[in-house]
């Protein structure tokens, strides 16, 4: 009985041994505004619901100090919801690292009038960039079709950390 116990400590040693994972580098909290102007390349409408394909140009600061151009499609339902998917293409600096970086984005609002709110999550990059990583949440009022001038101000926080 003896063997037997030792036996299975040792099991679970070497299995516990062989689990522990390579450690990431240190977390850090990211956090700044992302301003943002669209440009609605097509319309179209079905079932009672309005799709637009956006491209946007944007300005970061923050954790994020850079620029970025979007590709993203906007869905308002016919309850009068609204959907938003897009990636965005960043260039710039995150916490001292230089080069670029792709982001996957998605939000909803209740209606046309209310604030975003939504995800983010670093799906690569190159230079600097090539081993970050990160996901976190955005908010706020966005752009808004009544001042199509004024640049839309959406808030964003999350952690990042380079892998090592």
């Amino acid at each position: 009985m003896k063997k037997k116990a030792c036996m299975l400590v040792t099991v679970f040693m070497v299995v516990l041994a062989l689990s522990v994972s390579v450690q990431a580098g240190p977390l850090t909290i990211a956090g700044g505004d992302w301003l943002y102007m669209p440009t609605v390349e097509s319309v179209r409408i079905a079932g009672g619901n309005t799709f637009l394909e956006l491209s946007e140009v944007g300005a970061w600061s923050g954790t994020f100090e850079g620029e970025s151009t979007e590709a993203g499609t906007v869905v308002q339902h016919s309850s009068g919801r609204v959907f938003f998917k897009g990636i965005v293409s960043f260039v710039g600096t995150v916490n001292g690292q230089s080069g670029t970086m792709k982001m996957s984005v998605v939000g909803s609002k209740a209606d046309p009038t209310a604030e975003w709110e939504g995800k983010w999550v670093i799906l690569g990059g190159t230079e600097g960039l090539a081993t970050l990583q990160g996901q976190g949440t955005w908010w706020g009022p966005g752009w808004s079709p009544l001042t199509p001038t004024e640049w839309g101000v959406i808030h964003y926080a999350g952690n990042v950390h380079f892998e090592p």
